[in-house]
């Protein structure tokens, strides 16, 4: 019963995001009572760490599956996104509530294995900057959170997340031939 709440709850925090979460209606969908969600999990506090838990072995698993699949920035990074709306859904949900401290600090957790693993290595020989790693992560990170800012969680396909991918990198790029850019350097 454990792992019909949890799998559950995660859909209904992906779909409608962690304020919106409802015990009851996880108990309803599930065929359980409030009673089987405290014997389980005693508090919705602890319930969300669970949700965290999961979700950060989907971000673990997503990190090995993209690694082997993305040879190329784009089309392949896009491609092997679409495959897990669900774990995208989730991920825009903490991205969106980063207010809370525990989201944030998982959505920068994800964020940085996958640019550790593979994404940093992919982005900087599709934009081939002439630049510091550090400096390579911070418009990494840039270019992902204006991407994670535009993203609708309704339409998650691999074409619609290519270009929005495609329409940031461009400003990305726009941005590093500035002279703003030039003087920061």
């Amino acid at each position: 019963m454990k792992e019909q709440w949890l799998k559950k709850g995660y859909e209904q925090f992906a779909k409608a995001g962690p304020q919106n979460l409802s015990i009851s209606q996880i108990g309803k969908a599930i065929g359980a009572s409030r009673s089987s969600f405290y014997h389980h999990f005693g508090d919705l506090e602890f319930f969300f760490d669970e949700l965290l838990a999961a979700h950060w072995e989907a971000c673990q698993e997503f990190d090995r599956t993209a690694r082997e699949n993305c040879k190329n920035l784009i089309p392949d990074l896009y491609r092997e996104l679409a495959k897990y709306p669900l774990s995208l859904q989730f991920h825009i949900q903490l991205f969106r509530n980063r207010s809370t401290p525990s989201f944030n600090y998982l959505f920068l957790k994800a964020f940085e294995s996958s640019a550790r693993n593979f994404a940093l290595r992919l982005f900087a020989e599709n934009l081939k900057p002439n630049l510091p790693e550090n400096d390579v992560y911070n418009l990494w990170l840039t270019l992902c959170e204006a991407w994670y800012s535009r993203l609708d969680p309704n339409d998650l396909s691999a074409t619609t997340l290519q270009n929005q991918g495609e329409e940031v990198l461009k400003s990305i790029s726009f941005f590093m031939d500035s002279k703003l850019f030039r003087q920061l350097g």
